[in-house]
């Protein structure tokens, strides 16, 4: 069984607050999501510079294609990312579409669930495309309702595809997200925007070695 990983989501507006975020916990995380409020301020040029500082990491640009799967992911790929998200809610088209251009780079694809109503019925046409990861997102504007991703996860049970959860995922919940089925668990603001971000960081990180070490 692979190592489930850690991924710190920079939904940050420069290249510069990025980086320093990075020397904090750069060390701590697996992936490093280069958050779509990021990719849209700095476009492509924040990934070359993320990955030329970070070559050792999974370089994630969170750029939400929902239509031309062959040329919106060019720039990102160009630039050395190692994985892009497609939502759940494109045409089929276009998720088989962008996941052959992907391919041609050697990059992965995240299926971001993000606002589709039915994940279950959804998650299982997609696990027939054969996507890298299948995240169970909840978005940004109805965190604060409650909805848990954890339990959101759920509705993928069956499903053979790896799995990412994300949505307001913190310190507390940690270790609930990391004993879920989740493979990859993905934390913005719950990692950089806490007063201790490299203690926060450092704190998940053992938290997800001791699992992967009892596992």
């Amino acid at each position: 069984m692979a190592n489930k990983t850690l991924q710190v989501a920079l939904d940050l507006f420069s290249t510069e607050d990025a980086l320093r975020v990075l020397g904090e916990v750069g060390e701590y995380v697996d992936i490093i999501e280069l958050g779509t409020p990021l990719i849209v301020a700095e476009g492509a040029r924040v990934v070359k510079a993320v990955k030329e500082k970070y070559p050792d990491k999974i370089i994630f640009a969170d750029i939400k294609v929902m239509d031309g799967g062959g040329e919106v992911p060019r720039s990102v790929l160009e630039a050395g990312a190692d994985m892009i998200s497609v939502l759940a809610a494109a045409e089929d088209a276009t998720l088989h579409t962008a996941m052959d251009f992907a391919k041609k780079f050697g990059a992965k694809v995240l299926v971001d669930m993000c606002s589709v109503k039915d994940i279950a019925g959804r998650g299982k046409e997609i696990e027939k495309m054969r996507p890298d990861y299948i995240c169970v997102h909840v978005g940004y504007d109805i965190q604060a309702t409650g909805v848990d991703p954890i339990e959101e996860l759920r509705k993928l049970d069956g499903i053979s595809c790896r799995k990412a959860i994300a949505g307001g995922i913190k310190l507390p919940k940690f270790k609930e997200a990391v004993e879920s089925p989740a493979d990859d668990i993905i934390c913005g603001g719950g990692i950089y925007k806490q007063a201790d971000m490299r203690g926060t960081a450092k704190a998940m990180r053992e938290i997800l070695d001791e699992y992967n070490r009892t596992h």
